[in-house]
Order: C-alpha cells, then structure tokens, then sequence
C-alpha cells in the first residue's frame, strides 16, 4: 500500500493513445502499430484478445517507429485489441486533492430449484477525480479539454515522489470525463477534472 500526503508530491503524467484492432491469422504474435510507444514497459500497455485481458508479463512493445507489440502467439481467427501510449504530454505535480472511485457491476446467477444465488462480477470501472491550484501549464489543460471533446483513450501515470523507491499507478484506457474550474477560499484559482478508467490499474516502481 502506497500511503501519500492528500496529494502532496504527487505528479501526473498523461499520454495520448492508440487504439488499434487485429483478425489475428495463424500462430500470429508481432502487430504493428501506427505510432512509436511512448513507454515500452509493458505496464503502460493493455492487450485483449477475445477480450480477455493479458498479463504484462506476456507483452513486449519495441521502441521502433511504429512500436511491435509481441505477445503470445494467437490463432487464425481470434481478435487482438491493443492499447498503447503514444504522445507524452506535460507532467504537473499535484498539491492538493486526488480521490480514486471505483464501482463494480454484478449479475446474480439463479439455478431453478436451488435457493442459491450465484453473483458474478462483470465489470469494474473507476473514476480518478483530481483538484489542483490553477495550472502554469495551460497547454496541457487545453489538450486535456480537446481530448475531453473528442473523446480520446489516454493512459494516465500517478507518480507517488515521496516513497522509496518512487511508486506509480498507471490507468489505462482512461478518457477525461468532466472538467471544471472555481475559485477556493483565499482566492485560489482551482482546476478539477475527472477521468474515467477501466479497472485493474497498474502498480509499477521505478
């Protein structure tokens, strides 16, 4: 457990992402991207394949341009989703509050004539809600605001600075959801948004 400060010495770094699909043909493993991955730690990447998710441990993604991303071999026929990292936009560090949600969609699973009920979890969501004093970097929140718009996938890397060693969390597939801006007591111009991820997320160290 990584245990913070409300956000203090906490730094966000945010990329833009590639979505791509496959058909898979016979014992296929490489795909090629568009782009060249912004971060090669498979950590960063999120692969499906009939949309079962891989571990990262069985993805390797090169630095080439465009980035191969290599996994275990696939047969003819199956379907291979990828999300990678792309574009690295600016990094700002976060002094005030950062609150992760995440909920769960269940079905309940009934047999005729067995009082017993079966739940099954189906889907897990979260939502990364982050309140920070008005950013200098006003370039990143103009590109947060489009992405918002266009409804781009993102991945979204939490640096924990004050632990040893330093600890990440990574969401992938993240989309901004909301965006606003008020004034605080004493005046303080803040920013807010939230962002939208699917759940598990990443724990990474350095």
């Amino acid at each position: 457990m990584v245990q913070v400060t409300k956000g203090k010495n906490v730094v966000i770094e945010t990329y833009d992402a590639e979505f791509k699909e496959f058909i898979a043909t016979a014992a296929q493993i490489a795909f090629t991207m568009v782009s060249k991955a912004g971060e090669t730690a498979p950590e960063y990447t999120r692969v499906y394949v009939d949309n079962i998710e891989l571990a990262s441990t069985d993805i390797v993604v090169s630095g080439a341009t465009p980035a191969e991303v290599t996994i275990p071999a696939c047969t003819a026929g199956q379907v291979v989703q990828i999300y990678m990292p792309k574009t690295k936009n600016g990094a700002y560090s976060v002094q005030q509050a950062i609150q992760m949600q995440v909920s769960t969609k269940t079905i309940e699973i009934a047999e005729l004539g067995n009082d017993a009920v079966t739940v099954d979890v189906v889907q897990r969501v979260g939502a990364l809600n982050i309140a920070f004093a008005q950013a200098t970097n006003h370039d990143l929140m103009t590109k947060l605001n489009n992405n918002a718009t266009n409804d781009s996938y993102m991945v979204i890397a939490k640096k924990y600075m004050n632990t040893s060693p330093v600890s990440y969390r990574i969401y992938k597939e993240a989309r901004v959801n909301e965006m606003n801006d008020n004034v605080a007591a004493g005046g303080v111009a803040m920013e807010t948004f939230t962002l939208t991820f699917k759940h598990p997320v990443a724990f990474k160290t350095t």
